[in-house]
This record gives C-alpha cells, sequence and structure tokens, in this order.
C-alpha cells in the first residue's frame, strides 16, 4: 500500500497574509474530519508569504476517495483561498510512494 501525497505551492498577495490564515485555519479544521487524507500548511522559512499545501493519504485508494467526493465546503474554502494567490498561479504535484 503505497501513500499519496498532494502538494500545492503558491505565494498569496501581499496585504492579504490575515484573510490568508483566517482560511487555512478553516480548512485545517474542516479537513481533520476527513478520513482519507491529512491536510497540512506549511510557509517557506526564509520567504514570507510563500505556502505549501499537503495533501496525505494512507493508500492511494484513500487519495482516490478523497478525490471522487464531493465537498461542498472544501470547495468554496478552496475557492476563498484561490482568490488571494499572487497571479493566481499555483504548482500542483502528485507523488506516489515507491516500494
Amino acid at each position: 500500500m503505497a501513500k499519496v501525497i498532494l502538494t500545492i505551492q503558491y505565494e498569496i498577495e501581499e496585504g492579504k497574509r490575515e484573510e490568508y490564515l483566517k482560511v487555512v485555519e478553516q480548512l485545517k479544521q474542516h479537513y481533520a474530519a476527513n478520513e482519507h487524507v491529512t491536510y497540512s500548511v506549511f510557509e517557506q522559512k526564509r520567504r514570507k508569504n510563500a505556502f505549501f499545501e499537503t495533501f496525505t493519504a494512507a493508500t492511494e485508494e484513500a487519495f482516490d476517495k478523497f478525490e471522487e467526493s464531493n465537498d461542498e465546503i472544501a470547495d468554496k474554502l478552496t475557492e476563498q483561498l484561490t482568490r488571494l494567490i499572487k497571479d493566481g498561479k499555483a504548482k500542483y504535484a502528485t507523488y506516489v510512494e515507491t516500494n
């Protein structure tokens, strides 16, 4: 059973930090109840407002269930977060653990 990690990397607009942190806190609380993934957010150590989100699933099956789920709350919060991203640019990558 291979773990799967989805990463999203971006910077937020200057002056939007407080709004961003509020949305992220809501996302953390929301995803804390999700049985398929663990959600985390990191800020780059020496680069203010540069963030990295991770969604970690214990198995590929759990990740697939996460992707297939219809989660309106997460969609609304993600939409709010997306509006705060600098130039609307984010890098997405999905990694599967090697055996």
